[in-house]
């Protein structure tokens, strides 16, 4: 009965481990998306600017 119960622990840890995991996968491409964006919108602005 003890191998049931190591075994259903060591379940839960790994479907923690691999929740964290994707979470920080789903971080890290939000981040690049952020990053981006905000170089997309410095390129526009620099881009429709007018010189003098």
């Amino acid at each position: 009965m003890a191998t049931r119960a190591y075994k259903t622990g060591q379940t839960a840890v790994e479907y923690v481990i691999v929740f964290a995991f994707l979470l920080g996968v789903v971080l890290a491409l939000t981040w690049f998306v952020k990053a981006a964006k905000s170089s997309a919108a410095r390129t526009t602005t620099l881009v429709t600017c007018e010189y003098p």
